[in-house]
């Protein structure tokens, strides 16, 4: 894991760097070569052992219940396993396993994930993935999701099985199109008008029958994003005959609707949606910051391991940008500590004076270094 937090390359690679610090003398027995190190990932990927330790992870570290984030992203790769199958991904469609997450709303933090095969859709994860979360014990919680994961089946188990939930409600679908029709038209009013940020947004609510079930409906037009688009749509349909569904695009431009299974204040909901971001933001750092791609493992057995050991390492990479707040990136803290250098003796390691930003990086992390360490 220290090795994937400090380099993003390819795992043949650990070898290399276990031999040029201080891990070889804190572990001298390992073998991080690429043989054992396949072997390993073997061994960490076996399903009872992660079950056990998702067991104490969310039971020690993990409080879900004021909601929880399901997202999913592609994870592209020429692996040859029943994973690994065409699927599509925003425009493209290529060869690909679907890697799901889901984040604790308060902390942050990553609290399970399950890969699925690359042609299977976000929308038919939901059921499973709150079942396998019911085994450790999540289930009264209020989950958070984007529309890729709207569907009529998807929003009766979650009434079924008493689970709260906000997301958005896709354009194609009836009430969609029914809310812009009764509301677009005069929701630009004072009443609506709701702060975000630095921006005005205008936000009216609606009760609705959402497949037979009462739920909380959010029709939201952000002034700014509706003029971009609108100049954008005239400049296209310009020489067009005008017609009821041109009026109909033209009303719909700037418009989100959210809809969720009980009541928020108008001026938390759209905060309250944006919290799903923190999915894609962790996404983000595996890709970016832990090199979970390219993936270079060749056997479903090693693949679950390796991403097993990315989900553990990313839990770290959260725990110390959180540590570090705004000061300084993750990055930048392992780049200053990777100058801190050292003598060998026969029985004793004496470490050089730190500098004024390992040390602050240090306190912001509660990490003592110590002045000598013995061999």
């Amino acid at each position: 894991m220290t090795y994937r937090l400090c380099h993003t390359g390819a795992m043949m690679h650990a070898n290399d760097w276990y031999h040029g610090n201080y891990a070889k003398f804190q572990y001298p027995k390992a073998d991080l070569r690429s043989q054992s190190i396949s072997i390993f990932l073997k061994i960490i990927g076996d399903e009872v052992l992660q079950r056990k330790f998702f067991r104490t992870y969310l039971t020690q570290f993990c409080n879900t219940k004021n909601g929880i984030i399901i997202d999913a992203t592609s994870l592209p790769n020429q692996i040859h396993t029943p994973l690994t199958n065409w699927g599509r991904s925003g425009e493209e469609i290529d060869k690909q396993i679907r890697f799901l997450l889901v984040v604790d709303k308060e902390s942050s933090l990553p609290v399970y994930f399950r890969t699925l095969p690359g042609n299977i859709v976000d929308v038919s994860t939901v059921e499973n993935t709150m079942d396998e979360l019911k085994q450790y014990g999540i289930k009264d919680t209020f989950v958070y999701c984007d529309a890729g994961f709207f569907s009529e089946d998807n929003i009766k188990i979650f009434f079924e099985k008493k689970i709260q939930f906000l997301t958005r409600l896709p354009a194609g679908r009836t009430v969609y199109k029914d809310l812009i029709n009764t509301e677009a038209n005069n929701l630009e009013s004072i009443k609506n008008i709701v702060k975000y940020g630095e921006r005005g947004l205008f936000v009216k609510h609606k009760e609705i029958d959402l497949f037979g079930n009462k739920a909380h409906a959010y029709v939201i037009l952000d002034p700014g994003r509706k003029g971009r688009e609108l100049s954008r749509l005239v400049a296209d349909i310009a020489n067009e005959t005008p017609t009821t569904e041109l009026e109909y695009e033209m009303l719909t431009r700037g418009i989100m609707v959210l809809v969720s299974s009980s009541e928020i204040s108008k001026d938390d909901v759209v905060p309250a949606y944006y919290i799903r971001q923190t999915a894609e933001m962790l996404f983000g750092f595996s890709k970016d910051d832990i090199g979970i791609l390219p993936l270079r493992v060749h056997s479903e057995e090693v693949l679950s391991g390796f991403l097993f050991l990315q989900f553990i390492t990313l839990i770290a990479f959260v725990q110390m940008k959180k540590g570090l707040e705004k000061d300084y990136v993750v990055e930048e803290a392992l780049l200053n500590f990777r100058n801190l250098k050292c003598k060998i003796y026969d029985k004793e390691i004496v470490v050089s004076e730190l500098t004024r930003k390992q040390k602050e990086i240090g306190a912001k992390l509660k990490v003592m270094v110590p002045k000598s360490l013995g061999i």
